[in-house]
């Protein structure tokens, strides 16, 4: 997955702009690709773009041949913050679909952007090396997934939105998430915090639909695919080399991601009362989440739960609630 450590001081304003959305749960037109969704975006030029959906990245943007391909390179609009710039384009310009939301607008902008927008940056060494793996034209990050309750089906491969979660005592399979919020208690940023169990611990991850290995010929081979990426998990080094410690017998698929990062099966894993595997890992550095993601978290994880995992159930998750619920 790529991880967009960009703009992390922004926060989320509680006005602003405010999209009409149908509020019956609606099933949205998206597809499930190796165990990531991608949501089909229709533009108001008539075509249609492929949004990565990823709740554990950061900005939303869109790309330049995306841009070009809809002729809409003169709509883009140049913001600068005090040296910081910022290429984005209005959201109204690219789609107005009633049933898919507009992202957020961050606080950070607040004062200089009243419209929803989605950023248009240049394509550095960072996106056109993603590129070579994931093909999309739209990153959906954190922002664009904040205000509204949905469900990933990765059953039967649909995603839906207004599917709020009824919260009951009774029901181990949902749970609360954690959210980093400013003193009154408002999100300031998207990133949910969940638990898992393995090996009878609990263990703290972020909520990721975006993780995704990149995968080495090596990683290809050991797991018998001819794809070049496909959903993944990540954990850090030091709980990896732990249960690599502990349970030799658990497969290692050394140097399994194109940038030489090890993977590792874990037969099970819990969350509720429900139990999946295996579970396929890579390895991150603990500063990874430790220095990196806790800007954007309000506790410290361990890793980030993706569609190694996910491809087991049906996940909603409703973020005006901050719960999250599993079901086979």
């Amino acid at each position: 997955m790529k991880r967009f450590f960009v703009f992390m001081l922004m926060v989320i304003p509680t006005i602003g702009f405010s999209q009409k959305i149908s509020e019956q749960p609606i099933y949205l037109p998206a597809v499930l690709t190796e165990g990531r969704f991608f949501l089909k975006i229709p533009t108001t030029k008539g075509d249609t773009l492929l949004g990565f959906c990823d709740t554990g990245g950061g900005y939303t943007a869109i790309y330049k041949a995306a841009l070009k391909k809809l002729g809409l390179e003169s709509e883009v609009k140049l913001l600068d913050i005090g040296g910081d710039t910022t290429k984005y384009i209005l959201a109204k310009e690219i789609y107005t679909n009633q049933e898919i939301p507009y992202p957020q607008i961050p606080n950070y902008f607040k004062n200089h952007i009243d419209q929803p927008f989605i950023q248009a940056p240049d394509d550095d060494k960072e996106r056109i090396f993603f590129a070579k793996f994931v093909d999309y034209q739209i990153f959906l990050g954190q922002f664009f997934f904040i205000e509204n309750a949905w469900t990933f089906n990765y059953k039967t491969g649909e995603m839906s939105i207004n599917t709020p979660i009824a919260k009951t005592k009774a029901d181990e399979n949902i749970q609360v998430l954690g959210f980093k919020k400013d003193k009154k208690g408002n999100k300031r940023f998207g990133h949910p915090r969940m638990k898992l169990v393995i090996e009878g611990k609990v263990i703290e991850v972020l909520f990721d639909t975006g993780a995704t290995f990149l995968l080495s010929d090596r990683g290809k081979e050991q797991l018998g695919l001819q794809v070049k990426a496909t959903a993944g998990s990540f954990i850090a080094k030091s709980l990896f080399d732990e249960w690599h410690l502990q349970h030799p017998e658990w497969r290692i698929i050394e140097k399994g991601e194109f940038t030489g990062a090890d993977l590792i099966e874990v037969p099970e894993v819990k969350v509720g009362n429900l139990t999946a595997g295996p579970v396929w890992f890579a390895k991150r550095p603990d500063e990874a989440w430790s220095k990196g993601m806790i800007g954007s978290m309000d506790k410290v994880v361990k890793g980030a739960i993706g569609g190694s995992f996910l491809q087991y159930f049906k996940v909603s998750i409703d973020y005006p609630k901050e719960l999250i619920k599993f079901e086979k």
